[in-house]
């Protein structure tokens, strides 16, 4: 249990995302969130070949859900205020649920304010503890130019 394999990466980026065909449901959330699914399906890989409660899921989100904050706040002076459905997506973690409803993974899970290295190191330690046999790691950054404006940074490049 010594060595631990990448045995894929993908990425994804906004553009990818006009051209993606997940169905209705997948219009309706966030960025982050359609971001990371968009990622994990460029994988390509099959979940079914393993026992879903054995699949681990560690999402590191450098801005957290700030984008998606953003357009929630500025939905308070809007008719009928901030909307409902957005603000299921004001916790980073949503990313990670919406990815675990899509593919059936059961097994644990945790989001990380910060870079890649926090994901990799957790899904390290999970699949040495036995905790899990394979973890999903994702890293995300999704800063729209009103959130990045809020916080003087540059905006994601997509």
């Amino acid at each position: 249990m010594d060595d631990i394999e990448i045995i894929a990466t993908g990425s994804a980026t906004e553009a990818g995302l006009a051209t993606a065909r997940f169905g209705p449901r997948f219009g309706r959330l966030d960025l982050l969130s359609q971001l990371a699914v968009l990622a994990v399906e460029s994988l390509g890989i099959d979940f079914s070949a393993m026992p879903p409660e054995r699949i681990g899921i560690c999402l590191a989100v450098r801005a957290g859900s700030l984008s998606t904050d953003v357009e929630y706040w500025k939905g308070r002076d809007a008719a009928g205020g901030p909307s409902p459905m957005l603000f299921t997506y004001t916790l980073p973690s949503s990313a990670i649920g919406e990815i675990a409803i899509r593919y059936r993974l059961t097994g644990p899970n945790l989001c990380f304010i910060g870079d890649e290295a926090l994901a990799l190191a957790e899904a390290r330690a999970l699949i040495r503890s036995r905790e899990v046999d394979a973890c999903l790691c994702l890293f995300c950054e999704a800063l729209t130019p009103p959130a990045a404006e809020m916080i003087s940074a540059p905006p994601s490049s997509t």
